[in-house]
This record gives structure tokens, C-alpha cells and sequence, in this order.
């Protein structure tokens, strides 16, 4: 998650008068989800450490603007916020073309070791279905660059390539796969490149989804950083039974990730 500017989206909103196609919705759409989650941290100097958190998350769409909110933790968090005018977006994207390909199921933490390269604001323009290109800047920042992300169906696989340069030496290119198997999904990438500080990044990671019935649903997914290895195994259960979703996670680190393996269980209800 991360906090915006509102400033820096609307600094690019010429780009949309170049758009003759524009997309209009006669009334806002809101959705969103109110949970709270419990987590035990296997923390080596004190065994066990626990927490709580309560999060409340709300999307509205008017067919133009995008948004995205976070309350969790006492704090108010803009996760995303943009403007579509036929092919073209612009504003801040919770997430960067650059990592698009990076894939691995459905788990509920997802610590993966991928990187965006910091980029933040955006400018997108979809050539067509499968292929999306952009100018892209790091808010707060003069790091700024470009990337693009094409998807294409293959059949039995879904396969998406995506990467770009951002800052002086920031590089990188992700190849990303889903595999439907029957009731399962499989899914995975690889990223290879560079930071803006010129230093090697390289992850990747593999999982997969099951539906077991309507009601429940597992994920597992191991996730590598193959340039410091540091790994993670992450298993997530998911059961819902009415309007409440209930959810246990474990992660369990490598000796050399630094963090502590965790449990947590939470229940979420959606609207």
C-alpha cells in the first residue's frame, strides 16, 4: 500500500484530451470489505509476539475515476487513484506495468521478492488487449521510465511478458504463466535485472490454487530471491460460509530472509 499525491495524478490530465473514445458511468460503484485478523510471530527473542488488526477497504468507480482506499492500523491509506479515457490511464497504480507478469496464486500474504523499481505515477496506453505500454515516475522522486506488459493466450497456459527501464540504471523483465489443472491453478515467474542503484535483482516463485468445494479454497506458493536466497513457503486456507470469508496463513522463512515465520487467522465480509 502506499499514500499519493493527488497533485502528481492530475499533472498528466492533458495526456486524456488526445482521447477521443470516453467511457462514462451514470452512477458511482462502490465495493469494498471490512476485516480483522490475529497474527502469532514465531519471534526468536521472545518466542511469540502477537498482534491484531482490523482493516477496512473501499473501491469506487464512476466508469472514469478509479479508487481505492485502506483504514487499518489508525491510518488512511489512498492505495490507488486514476482516470480512464478510452485506451489511455493515468494517475497512481498500486503497482507498476514493470511486475505485471509476476504471478503465483492466490495466497493471502504474498511475500514475494519481486520489484516495480519504485515506480508509482503512470500514464498508460493500451494498444489492444494484449499489449499495454506506459510512462512511469516515482512520486517524490525524479526516478521516471518506461514499461509495457503483453499478455497472450496459449491454449492450455495463459503467458505474460512485462518489464521496462526506470531511474538511470533501473532494468528488469518478468516472464509470467497460469495453468489451468483440472480444479487447481498453476502459476509462476521469474524477474531478472537491475535497481536504480545498479544492484542485481532477481526472484522468482511458484503456486498453486485448489478448489476443494464452493466453500473452501487452498493456496500454497514459494517465492525465492534467488540473488541473496532468501526464500519463503506461504499455505492459505480460505472458507466462507455466508457473507464471511475466514482465513488462516502460514509463512514459514529460509535462515538467511531475517523474518519470522507467522500464523495468522482473520474474517473478512465483503460489500
Amino acid at each position: 500500500m502506499k499514500a499519493i499525491k493527488l497533485a502528481s495524478i492530475f499533472a498528466v490530465s492533458a495526456v486524456a484530451a488526445a482521447v477521443s473514445t470516453t467511457t462514462f458511468a451514470a452512477d458511482p460503484v462502490f465495493s469494498g470489505s471490512a476485516g480483522m485478523y490475529f497474527t502469532s510471530n514465531d519471534a526468536p527473542a521472545t518466542d511469540d509476539a502477537y498482534s491484531s488488526d482490523g482493516e477496512v477497504n473501499i473501491i469506487g468507480d464512476t466508469g472514469v475515476v478509479y479508487f481505492d482506499m485502506d483504514m487499518s492500523s489508525g491510518s488512511f491509506i489512498l492505495d490507488e487513484a486514476y482516470v480512464t479515457q478510452g485506451a489511455v490511464q493515468f494517475g497512481d497504480f498500486d503497482g507498476s506495468l514493470i511486475d505485471s507478469a509476476v504471478m503465483y496464486g492466490g495466497v493471502d500474504n504474498g511475500e514475494d521478492y519481486s520489484s516495480d523499481l519504485g515506480a508509482t505515477l503512470g500514464v498508460r496506453y493500451a494498444i489492444s488487449d494484449e499489449l499495454t505500454i506506459a510512462f512511469e515516475a516515482t512520486d517524490g522522486s525524479d526516478d521516471e521510465g518506461f514499461a509495457a506488459s503483453y499478455s497472450m493466450d496459449l491454449g492450455a497456459a495463459a503467458l505474460t511478458i512485462s518489464g521496462g527501464v526506470h531511474g538511470d540504471d533501473g532494468s528488469l523483465v518478468a516472464a509470467g504463466v497460469e495453468m489451468p489443472l483440472g480444479g487447481a491453478t498453476l502459476a509462476g515467474y521469474v524477474q531478472q535485472g537491475t535497481s536504480t542503484a545498479n544492484a542485481d535483482i532477481a526472484s522468482m516463485g511458484v503456486g498453486v490454487d485448489f478448489a476443494v468445494s464452493d466453500a473452501l479454497s487452498l493456496s500454497a506458493a514459494m517465492l525465492d530471491d534467488t540473488e541473496t536466497d532468501k526464500s519463503n513457503i506461504e499455505f492459505t486456507a480460505f472458507y466462507t460460509a455466508g457473507d464471511i470469508t475466514y482465513m488462516v496463513d502460514y509463512v514459514d522463512y529460509n535462515d538467511d530472509d531475517g523474518r519470522s515465520d507467522f500464523v495468522k487467522v482473520g474474517a473478512t465480509a465483503s460489500f
